[in-house]
Order: structure tokens, then C-alpha cells, then sequence
């Protein structure tokens, strides 16, 4: 089994991915070990990329005027995952919601969105099970003793970051296997943790969806 710790960024007003960052890792001797990464731009068809987003990201039109189109970006990445078993984890549930929805509008293939943990939600469970919060990906990394490692909301960076503090807790949950009928299923459905602050971490889930509608 491999995992796929990976992470989006996304254009403001619909939230179209723009960016994606993965880490590939596998379980040896009850250790999980880097094995490789991936990043992509992806140039967005619809949305604009604006100052906000530059300013939060360091992204620019300029990293985006010759970078692969959504479907030519998700081949790259699917080619990279590979035909091995994988479970796909990102930090909450955007990334997920994202990948399906920009999938649809694009006509592509959403069978391989499978096996889909959110690896927040895991660490919030373990960390403040009680207060019903989920943690930001600083915060979590300051809870276990670990601080951020290069440029925030780059989606490389954010995605190994993930994978740190998956490493940490990698004995203490049980990942699940999910088939996309199940994502689907979920899309919908409210999450059963709530962002303990309004931060530039905490974008809205819905905001991808509108795409689908207009």
C-alpha cells in the first residue's frame, strides 16, 4: 500500500485548482518512508488569477500562463500515483470536493478518487475529540512538536507538511478504503468537526461547487 498525501491550491472566486502537491509514501516495518513527490501548475480555465491569491500563495500568472491544462495536470498526477494500491489523504475535506467537482466540469475520470482519508479530521479526533475542533496545519504541527517547513500555501510544501504529521500519528489511526461512490455520497453531507477559527487556512468547501452550476 501507498499513500498519497497531497494538497491543492485554488484560484478565489471558484475555487478552481490551480496548483498540486503530492508526497509518496509506503509503510516499512510499521514506518511510513518518503519515496517521491510530485507538483503541477494547472492553468485554470474560468477564474482569474487575482492579487489576493498571489499574495497568499506566491503563484502568478506567469506560473500559470504555460502550465498544463486540468486534464492534462490530473493525467500527470494519476500516471504518477501509479497502478500500485494507494489511499489518498489530504488535510480536511476541500481538497477532495475540489478534485470532484473540477473532475466533472472537466469531464474526466473521478473512478481513481478512491480510498480517501482526511487526515485532519483523524488528527482533531485524537488531539480535541471533545471540543468538536478541527486543527489548522500549523497548529497541528506545533501540537506534535514539529514546525512548518518552507512556504505555506504552496501546495508542495503543504502536502509534505501533511505528511509529517501523518508520520506521527501513521499507529494511531486506521485509514480507511472508500470507493468514490462514497465520496459522492458524502459530498453533501455536513462534516462531523467544525474549524475551530476563521483563518486564510479555512476556505470555504462550497465555494468549488458553483463551477458545477453555471
Amino acid at each position: 500500500m501507498q499513500y498519497i498525501v497531497y494538497d491543492l491550491e485554488m484560484t478565489n472566486r471558484l475555487s478552481e485548482i490551480i496548483e498540486i502537491g503530492a508526497i509518496r509514501l509506503s509503510a516499512v516495518n510499521g514506518e511510513i518512508k518518503l519515496l517521491d513527490t510530485f507538483q503541477s501548475f494547472v492553468q485554470p480555465k474560468m477564474d482569474k488569477l487575482n492579487t489576493r491569491i498571489t499574495n497568499l500563495t506566491g503563484i502568478t500568472k506567469r506560473d500559470l500562463i504555460s502550465a498544463p491544462t486540468y486534464t492534462e495536470a490530473i493525467e500527470n498526477f494519476r500516471s504518477w500515483i501509479g497502478l500500485e494500491e494507494y489511499c489518498l489523504c489530504s488535510w480536511g475535506p476541500e481538497d477532495k470536493w475540489a478534485l470532484i467537482t473540477d473532475s466533472t466540469y472537466h469531464q474526466t475520470d473521478i473512478e481513481w478518487i478512491i480510498n480517501h482519508n482526511d487526515l485532519q479530521f483523524h488528527f482533531s479526533i485524537l488531539h480535541d475529540s471533545e471540543k468538536g475542533f478541527r486543527y489548522g496545519l500549523s497548529r497541528a504541527l506545533e501540537a506534535v512538536d514539529l514546525t512548518y517547513e518552507g512556504s505555506k500555501h504552496r501546495a508542495l510544501d503543504d502536502a509534505i507538511n501533511t505528511a509529517r504529521i501523518l508520520t506521527k500519528i501513521f499507529n494511531q489511526i486506521e485509514l480507511t478504503k472508500n470507493p468514490v461512490s462514497y465520496l459522492e455520497s458524502k459530498l453533501f453531507e455536513p462534516e462531523k468537526l467544525v474549524y475551530k477559527t476563521k483563518t486564510e487556512e479555512d476556505v470555504s468547501p462550497f465555494a468549488s461547487l458553483s463551477k458545477l452550476f453555471n
